[in-house]
Formats: C-alpha cells, sequence, structure tokens
C-alpha cells in the first residue's frame, strides 16, 4: 500500500513544464523633414542699362536657386518675403515685392507659373507633393520682366541698393 500511495504522489505532483519569456519590440519613426538650399542662395540683381530698367532681367543660371527636400512625411513648400517691399539701404525707399517673380520646376509637384513674390504674411505654396527622398527643385527668379509691377523706368526709384530676406519653408501636411 505504501509503493502505491508513493507512486501515486508522484504522478500527482508531476506537471508538464511551460515557460515564457517576454520580448519587448519597439519602433521609433522619426520624422523627416530637410530643406537644403545647395546653390543660388544670394541672387543680386545689377541694373546697369536702359534696356534693363525697360525690359528688366531674364532668369539665367545666376539668378537660379537649387534646392533639395528629403521628407518622411507629405509636404508643401512655401515661399515669401520678410518684408512687404524691397527696402534701399541708403534711401529707405520702398520698391514693390511685384518687381521680383520666378517659375519652380523640379523632382515633382512644382508650380511653373510665373508668379510675383508675395510678402511672407501670406506666402505661397510653391510645391506640394507625397514623401520621398531627395527631391530637387530649382526656383527661377527674374527681375522687372512685367507683372503688376511694369517697368523698373516706369517707376523712378532713386539709384540704391534694395534688399529683403526670403524664405523657403518646408511644412508637413
Amino acid at each position: 500500500f505504501a509503493a502505491a500511495m508513493l507512486l501515486l504522489s508522484q504522478a500527482g505532483f508531476g506537471q508538464a513544464v511551460k515557460d515564457n519569456a517576454v520580448i519587448p519590440v519597439s519602433i521609433t519613426l522619426n520624422s523627416i523633414l530637410r530643406l537644403t538650399v545647395t546653390s543660388g542662395g544670394n541672387i543680386q540683381f545689377v541694373v546697369n542699362t536702359i534696356d534693363q530698367y525697360t525690359s528688366g532681367i531674364a532668369n539665367s543660371a545666376q539668378y537660379t536657386t537649387n534646392f533639395v527636400v528629403s521628407s518622411s512625411r507629405d509636404f508643401d513648400v512655401t515661399l515669401g518675403a520678410e518684408d512687404p517691399n524691397f527696402i534701399g539701404l541708403e534711401t529707405g525707399t520702398a520698391m514693390d515685392l511685384a518687381f521680383l517673380r520666378y517659375t519652380v520646376d523640379g523632382s515633382a509637384g512644382a508650380n511653373t507659373t510665373l508668379t510675383e513674390l508675395p510678402y511672407l504674411s501670406s506666402p505661397e505654396v510653391i510645391v506640394s507633393y507625397s514623401a520621398g527622398g531627395n527631391l530637387a527643385y530649382a526656383i527661377h527668379w527674374e527681375l522687372g520682366t512685367g507683372g503688376t509691377a511694369g517697368s523698373l523706368l516706369a517707376a523712378n526709384l532713386p539709384a540704391d541698393i534694395y534688399v529683403t530676406n526670403v524664405f523657403l519653408n518646408l511644412v508637413p501636411q
């Protein structure tokens, strides 16, 4: 009887062994929004002929800003001037922003319409596109080639260096 009890009690305590391990897995997705101006970060128009005063200065390589956007999210690129006008450094005279016009072309989603430079209080969306890497764009600047401002000669502005800062902003959608 004792031997039977020993065998039955051993069977009662013997259980299948089950062991668990927990492996935490996490994934961190960092948002990538990068805009890099690769050339043309300082545009300077020099008007020194009557033809340039009347017809303006058309785009060329020296009046082109190239930039690259890398983004892990859908994005817009906006453009706008810091001041409501160009300001003369010596005279303080205001020059209409509408004298500066631009078009944009590039990898995808660019604004190819000749557009007058907007004031930063209402920036213009110049690129609207889906997430992507290293998308290249070019802004082609022109001065006094038409538009609402007319010719530089008709504006009768004093000789001066007129400046403003233009901001490119990369904004997630």
